[in-house]
């Protein structure tokens, strides 16, 4: 249990380096992108892919990091976007960040390929399909309607067939192109 608080204090002290909060700025921007640029089918559907942001900073700097990030990116889309942030919303993407940055934070090899497939189905089973679509029908964005809610987990089944994948090729890829570059000696 002691390893588990220690990650806290450890990603915490991850905001101390510029590097951290230059790629998190970079990976929130990331973040806005993906989701400005989501597939929206119909009025309730909406597939988007930011959380690969999150996971990405969740995995390289913990979950102190991906919290405050994902919550960045939330505020900062919806201003952008012209909506008024809902806070239940915004608290699932302070969610995201602690689940990404506990289960993939100093993880590698295969270890973190299973860590990465375990977060995106939590993602995806818990978050997205329960506590979401509570918050989307408690600010009435979301019909409580059988064929609604239907399509809802029929989209949410879907995502988990590309996403997983897609978390497979990208966490690995993400890890070693960071690796390599924070090797790098900027400066005058």
């Amino acid at each position: 249990m002691k390893s588990f608080f220690s990650m806290f204090k450890s990603s915490a002290n991850e905001l101390k380096n510029v590097r951290c909060l230059t790629t998190c700025g970079i990976l929130v921007a990331v973040y806005i992108i993906l989701d400005m640029f989501s597939l929206k089918i119909g009025e309730s559907i909406k597939i988007n892919f930011d959380f690969i942001a999150t996971a990405s900073i969740g995995m390289l700097f913990g979950p102190i990091p991906a919290m405050l990030a994902a919550v960045a990116g939330d505020l900062v889309g919806c201003i952008i976007g012209g909506q008024s942030p809902l806070p239940l919303l915004s608290l699932l993407e302070i969610l995201k960040g602690l689940l990404y940055g506990v289960m993939l934070y100093k993880k590698s090899g295969t270890k973190l390929v299973i860590f990465s497939i375990a977060a995106r189905v939590i993602d995806s089973a818990v978050i997205c399909l329960v506590l979401n679509t509570a918050a989307l029908m408690y600010y009435g964005l979301l019909s409580r309607t059988t064929q609604q809610l239907i399509l809802r987990y029929g989209k949410l089944a879907t995502e988990l067939v590309f996403f997983i994948p897609l978390m497979i090729v990208m966490m690995p890829i993400i890890k070693e192109t960071y690796g390599k570059i924070s090797k790098i000696k900027f400066g005058h």
